[in-house]
C-alpha cells in the first residue's frame, strides 16, 4: 500500500487574495519598473513647477521673449512688415536675429530706411544705403 500525502496551504493564505501588484516590490525587476515610473512623473512635474524657461521643458524658450523688429522709412515713420513672408518660419528665439536679420530687412522692404533689431539684450540698428 501506498501512501499519499496532502498538503494544506495555512487558513490565513488561503481565506486572503492574492495583492495583484504584489511583483512590483517584491523583486528586482519590479522595483526598476516601479522606479522608472516613478520617474517619469516626478521629473516632468519638477520641470512645470520650476521657474520657466526649464531645461528639458516644454517651455525651454518660451520665457526667453520674443524679437522685435522696427522698419522706418526716410521720414521716420514706422513701415509695417510681414515677417513671414520676409523670413521663412517663425523668429526663434534661441537664435541671434540681430547678426544678420537687419542686412536682410534692407534689401528686401522697398522704401526702409533704417532697421532696428532687438532680442533680450542685444539690440542692432542698420541704416539701409
Amino acid at each position: 500500500m501506498r501512501s499519499v500525502q496532502t498538503t494544506t496551504a495555512p487558513a490565513s493564505r488561503a481565506t486572503s487574495s492574492p495583492r495583484p501588484w504584489a511583483w512590483l516590490r517584491s523583486c528586482a525587476r519590479g522595483r526598476l519598473v516601479l522606479l522608472v515610473l516613478v520617474a517619469q512623473a516626478v521629473f516632468p512635474f519638477a520641470a512645470f513647477t520650476a521657474e520657466p524657461p526649464t531645461r528639458f521643458g516644454f517651455q525651454m524658450y518660451s520665457g526667453i521673449g520674443g524679437t522685435s523688429v522696427d522698419v522706418r522709412d526716410e521720414t521716420g515713420a514706422s513701415i509695417d512688415v510681414d515677417l513671414e513672408a520676409v523670413v521663412p518660419g517663425s523668429l526663434r528665439p534661441e537664435l541671434d536675429w540681430t547678426a544678420l536679420l537687419p542686412e536682410h530687412l534692407c534689401r528686401r522692404v522697398a522704401g526702409a530706411e533704417e532697421v532696428e533689431v532687438a532680442q533680450l539684450d542685444r539690440r542692432r540698428t542698420l541704416r539701409c544705403d
